[in-house]
């Protein structure tokens, strides 16, 4: 394929403002807005054959239809993905990591197993240790927070009880230091999630060299509640994040008056709660954790501590 000229000027410019624009799509999850961006990402790169990079920005697009829970469009975008580019390159491998995940989610255990494999596999593609240990720090992570997530997910489950949330959420804010919480937040964790855990552990190490596997940190188990919960505080932060911190939700502009008037109209509690129902968890300790969490740590703080981290590397990040 014949290289494409240098980005001129006004590409550039374009580029520069439209880029952030698309990357903060996956944390608010807003598809429609993905979508307008990327097209026209897409009429700006295409007429000059700029195809990685209209690639790069189309891989923005189908995570953030995963974390609008759109999986089907995701994943037929990570597939095309896929098909589209070397397996030797950082592109192809955030895509094969990616729709893993959305196999993860769809409960499909075998698929995102065979995945797993096969990101792990390209991984080595990665020459450079420390990239290599970026990499394998940064998917695995992600991995566990998706086992963690989807083992909390409960269809059969009756919707979160406002009133029960609330309460326990201010028996522990008034009686639980934060690493207190994050420890009942463990406790609440239920086997599915640990069992899952164990699983995409082993299969992540199944085809990783005996050098590498000094790359990853040690493994979560159920005898470490703390840790536990602290994992299962940041896999959801992708559900409570959305729910609180929207710039344009009244939620945030009425947090950003000050903590009473949030608490003293249960927001906190209705918005996550709200949330967690659309994902179908219904753990109403989980639920009371994560607002507890939130009042402790207060809008500013929690919205700028738990912002939902992206797979994907920048483009100019080269391995």
């Amino acid at each position: 394929m014949q290289k494409p000229p240098p980005l001129t000027k006004e590409q550039k410019a374009r580029i520069a403002a439209l880029e952030p624009q698309l990357k903060l799509c996956v944390r608010s999850a807003d598809l429609a807005k993905a979508k307008r961006i990327t097209i026209q990402i897409q009429e700006l790169l295409r007429p000059t054959g700029h195809e990685t990079m209209i690639l790069q920005a189309k891989n923005w697009l189908y995570e953030t239809a995963m974390e609008s829970n759109n999986l089907t469009y995701a994943k037929m975008g990570f597939e095309g993905t896929i098909q589209k580019s070397s397996p030797r390159t950082r592109l192809n491998l955030e895509a094969t990591s990616l729709l893993a995940m959305c196999y993860l989610r769809e409960q499909n255990t075998e698929k995102a197993r065979e995945l797993i494999i096969k990101a792990v596999e390209n991984i080595n593609n990665i020459k450079s240790d420390e990239r290599r240990k970026q990499f394998h720090l940064r998917l695995l992570e992600r991995l566990e927070e998706e086992s963690i997530l989807v083992g909390l997910i409960d269809k059969s489950g009756s919707p979160l009880n406002l009133e029960e949330v609330d309460k326990e959420a201010i028996k522990l804010v008034m009686s639980k230091s934060e690493n207190q919480i994050l420890i009942e937040m463990g406790k609440a964790i239920p086997q599915k999630s640990i069992d899952l855990l164990s699983e995409v552990r082993a299969t992540y190490t199944l085809r990783l060299s005996a050098p590498d596997r000094k790359f990853l940190p040690p493994p979560i188990t159920e005898d470490t509640k703390e840790e536990l919960g602290k994992k299962a505080n940041s896999a959801l932060k992708r559900v409570a994040w959305r729910a609180l911190c929207s710039p344009e939700s009244e939620i945030y502009k009425a947090w950003n008056q000050g903590l009473s008037v949030v608490y003293d109209k249960k927001y906190i509690a209705t918005a996550i709660a709200a949330s967690f129902n659309s994902f179908s968890i219904s753990t109403t300790m989980i639920a009371a954790s994560a607002v507890a969490l939130a009042i402790k740590f207060g809008a500013e703080v929690f919205c700028e501590t738990f912002t939902p981290n992206s797979m994907m590397i920048d483009r100019r990040d080269k391995s």
